[in-house]
């Protein structure tokens, strides 16, 4: 008797194990797609999303932009391996990049090849900037030999001493004239091989304004957000688990994210249902386990 009923419930529990099997082996993953993909009734489809592959390129707001998409190491906490998910980034060149440089009042700076001093006029109608031409003196001392290598100082007054007969002129007249440029706000610079805008002249600094094209690169995550040239924002989901068949749809925000949060929903109830149908396999096969084995056990007399 005891192992008749044992073989019935051993029956219920296989019927029962097999039955959750077949769910979990039959069960379809609702996917998220675009229009023109395949799609199945339980599929999401994104009616503005469009699907790009890795290395692949499209346009908005008059920006190129390059899908570069990868499989990374996620972190699974407390030391241990979260597996391999997709990630990627939208490579493209920025134009109108603004820079600056600035020149303190007083400070020397490098022009055209020639080293100046600044001297900044704000109160000037237009404020401006003149850079008047420096000189290295002791270059210059050392390079003729009709005088001494050094300087004296005289009453306040710095001299150059001729060799010849010992005679004092102050530096000022022994140097060249020096050159003087002077820029007013708006003017345009020449700054190291850069044409830029004198844009800002103030008592203690002139601003250099320019700007520059760049490579930059925006990053994509799934589900996030990001603001495109045409200031639209777009959302991405990725597709594929491998290398060599990761795909991202890349979809507007306004019109599209609804229907992704649709598809995400019915994905998490799919996963949810499979952890419900792999413990009802796991539970039936230790029970039938446990039910062999019960019935098995000697019985007392």
């Amino acid at each position: 008797m005891q192992r008749r009923v044992a073989a019935i419930y051993l029956v219920f529990f296989a019927l029962l194990g097999a039955s959750a099997f077949s769910v979990h082996t039959l069960a379809e993953q609702p996917q998220i797609t675009t229009p023109g993909q395949e799609h199945k009734e339980i599929d999401t489809t994104l009616p503005n999303g469009e699907l790009y592959e890795n290395g692949s390129t499209f346009t908005r707001g008059g920006t190129e932009y390059t899908v570069l998409l990868s499989m990374e190491e996620e972190s699974g906490g407390h030391g241990g391996g979260g597996g391999l998910v997709p990630t990627g980034t939208l490579s493209y060149t920025a134009t109108g990049v603004q820079q600056t440089a600035e020149w303190d009042n007083g400070s020397t700076v490098s022009y055209d090849g020639t080293e100046y001093t600044v001297a900044l006029d704000a109160d000037a109608g237009p404020p401006t900037a003149t850079l008047t031409q420096t000189f290295d003196v002791s270059t210059r001392l050392t390079a003729d030999d009709a005088v001494y290598n050094q300087t004296v100082t005289q009453d306040g007054t710095e001299y150059v001493t001729y060799r010849s007969n010992e005679s004092n002129v102050p530096l000022s007249e022994y140097l060249p004239e020096p050159a003087t440029e002077t820029f007013e706000r708006g003017d345009t610079v020449e700054y190291e091989n850069t044409t830029t805008t004198m844009s800002e002249v103030t008592d203690d600094v002139a601003t250099l304004s320019w700007t520059i094209s760049e490579e930059t690169e925006h990053e994509l995550s799934e589900g996030g957000n990001v603001t495109l040239a045409d200031d639209t924002q777009y959302f991405t989901h990725f597709k594929g688990h491998t290398e060599e068949d990761i795909h991202a749809v890349i979809a507007p925000s306004d019109s599209d994210w609804s229907a992704y949060q649709t598809g995400i929903d019915r994905q998490h109830h799919y996963d949810e249902r499979q952890n419900g149908a792999w413990g009802v396999i796991f539970i039936s096969a230790i029970a039938s386990l446990l039910i062999v084995g019960l019935a098995y056990m000697p019985v007392r007399a």
